[in-house]
């Protein structure tokens, strides 16, 4: 059996105001040509198909004629991801079944989690595991911050060995593959900057030994950085995005997955997936940026950090005259720079130690995303309301 793992879609998503919906579709257009050239039996889709909750009917338009023709291929398995609304994927989840699209936006009983599904190559069966909201789990009300993400992980870690089982005991009575298709982060997976890292990637955490053993694959989504899942025995991946999302991304390719299981067997590749344009970083002098522009692909986006000796005039206009797909513009000067570091700032020497709006202000920037006044005044407020580790609890 021949399974295609994709996930991370993130349709409607706009990067500091650019519409990227046709690379989007373009992305989706490779995925069903690969689904096709691969002859694959199923398609396995681990969440957060839709970027925002609030639905862009556009970016749904495109995300439901994605999921018709890759059904026109193989069946298809999705689960809602942290960023989809599951009560429409619930609503529309009997009208896509008839389209051989089977989607869960709902945790549910084992029974009802888990889907058989005929396939050329016998039948799956998938244990379907959507974004355990916290705000739906039962964590206690009263509950410390930190116990409180203890015993989500705990539930959510006990939804995977029943679903699993669940899915196994059906292997052995009727034959085929079982995989279970989650989103959700496990621990020491790999973040690729785009996932909300202080709260999702650090609070909300499986840990890998909640993942079974004995299941053929276990598709997951959430991270979308490709790689291979930390401390699991069971064959299985992180598929990533099918493009680059923010500037935090420029750094790994993309790609899909194609997962062939034969027997008690299961191999695993990567396809590289190119048809978006990549996000580039670069950092010069204001005459040099065009130069290292033309060094990368034309479609390019571009985030570029500008080395100043003081302020300019009308900056941005001026990179984008340079660079017209700038999207990011960040003026840098080196001499400010230099004293910094020699405050110890960042270095580890025996300055004194940054703040943490100070810390904060720079992971935000590294992220790709901009510090509002809304952001900055949110975190002054968080810090202001938490006591010390040894108060929490």
């Amino acid at each position: 059996m021949r399974l295609l793992h994709t996930g991370d879609w993130h349709l409607g998503k706009r990067l500091y105001g650019a519409d990227r919906a046709a690379e989007a579709e373009a992305a989706l257009d490779e995925l069903v040509a690969l689904a096709d050239a691969e002859r694959v039996d199923a398609v396995l889709v681990a969440g957060d198909l839709l970027d925002r909750r609030l639905v862009d009917s556009a970016a749904l338009g495109a995300c439901l004629r994605a999921l018709e023709r890759l059904a026109e291929v193989a069946p298809v398995v999705a689960v809602t991801g942290n960023h989809d609304d599951p009560d429409l994927w619930t609503h529309l989840a009997p009208y896509l079944a008839a389209r051989r699209i089977h989607v869960s936006g709902r945790v549910r009983p084992p029974a009802e989690a888990v889907a058989t599904v005929a396939t050329d190559a016998g039948p799956l069966h998938a244990a379907m595991l959507p974004w355990a909201d916290p705000a739906r789990m039962q964590l206690g009300g009263g509950a410390a911050a930190r116990d409180a993400r203890v015993r989500w992980a705990d539930g959510v870690g006990e939804l995977v060995r029943r679903y699993s089982a669940e899915a196994a005991a059906r292997r052995r009575e009727a034959g085929g593959a079982a995989v279970l298709v989650g989103h959700l982060m496990i621990e020491r997976a790999l973040a690729g900057g785009g996932e909300r890292e202080l709260t999702m990637g650090i609070s909300y955490v499986v840990s890998s030994a909640a993942l079974p053993a004995d299941l053929d694959y276990i598709a997951l989504g959430h991270v979308h950085r490709p790689q291979p899942l930390p401390g699991v025995a069971a064959p299985g991946r992180y598929c990533g995005s099918p493009m680059a999302l923010d500037f935090s991304e420029d750094n790994h390719p993309k790609s899909a997955v194609i997962a062939e299981v034969a027997g008690d067997t299961t191999t695993v590749r990567e396809v590289p997936l190119t048809a978006a344009a990549p996000l580039v970083r670069i950092r010069g002098p204001l005459g040099g940026l065009g130069a290292l522009a033309s060094a990368h692909p034309a479609g390019a986006w571009f985030a570029c950090e500008v080395e100043l000796e003081g302020p300019v005039m009308d900056l941005v206009r001026q990179v984008r005259d340079a660079v017209p797909r700038a999207l990011r513009v960040e003026a840098v000067y080196p001499q400010a720079a230099a004293a910094a570091g020699d405050e110890g700032g960042g270095d580890g020497g025996d300055g004194p130690a940054r703040s943490l709006p100070d810390l904060y202000a720079e992971w935000v920037a590294r992220g790709g995303r901009e510090l509002t006044a809304a952001r900055a005044s949110a975190f002054a407020a968080a810090i202001a309301g938490a006591g010390s580790p040894d108060d929490e609890g």
